[in-house]
């Protein structure tokens, strides 16, 4: 199944620059097939466009990868931003919006998390880069938290950043990926903002035991 789509042509009338078609293709082509069994042939094949007119916009498979990867992290950054533009002006509520937004995406592009695992082999750089503009993105949202008192400015911005990165990464993965049709459950995200407004105090009293085979969301510490 995944070889006949890849050699469907689009259908008539798309109009989209053919770097954009090229990208389009490679970010389906990647995350449906892996890195290494895509080719630039098949690339080309998903996008309608003869082989040859690959190299007028990309000098190699890596060269387009990297292009998806580049892609993914705008995305995902412009999601965010702009639902926090949207949200009510405290902090909270930015990170509600910005992790539902990360969230849907992830939904609605369920493999862009594999395709972003890949880098770390494809092209080590890139991947670091990958997070590094992420997480400036959120630790400039925390150092402006921190000036307007919404977070504890004891706490290193860059760090919280790697938090929000963790947590995104995973709980889109989990709920996003590995759900078929899957999207990030509105409690799931209550239960994720709750732990970064309280921290994990020790509770007062033992929580009772979950009977066995209980499905939870949370589970105890290995």
């Amino acid at each position: 199944m995944v070889r006949a789509a890849a050699n469907r042509r689009p259908p008539a009338g798309d109009d989209r620059p053919p770097a954009e078609r090229l990208l389009h293709a490679a970010e389906r082509l990647f995350g449906e097939r892996s890195y290494r069994r895509t080719t630039v042939a098949g690339i080309c094949a998903r996008a309608g466009m003869a082989t040859g007119s690959f190299y007028a916009h990309f000098d190699s498979k890596v060269g387009i990868f990297t292009a998806v990867v580049r892609r993914i992290n705008s995305d995902l950054r412009t999601a965010m931003a702009a639902a926090i533009e949207e949200a009510e002006p405290n902090q909270r509520a930015r990170e509600r919006a910005a992790f539902r937004a990360y969230f849907d995406l992830a939904s609605q592009h369920p493999w862009i998390h594999r395709i972003v695992r890949e880098a770390e082999f494809v092209a080590p750089g890139l991947f670091q880069e990958y997070y590094e503009r992420l997480a400036r993105g959120y630790a400039r949202g925390v150092r402006a938290a921190q000036l307007a008192g919404e977070v504890d400015a004891h706490y290193d911005p860059e760090v919280i950043a790697y938090l929000y990165a963790g947590l995104g990464n995973f709980i889109g993965m989990r709920w996003a990926e590995w759900t078929a049709g899957g999207r990030v459950p509105d409690d799931v995200l209550d239960h994720l903002l709750e732990v970064l407004a309280r921290g994990l105090p020790p509770r007062p009293d033992p929580a009772p035991a979950a009977a066995p085979g209980t499905d939870r969301h949370v589970s105890s510490w290995p």
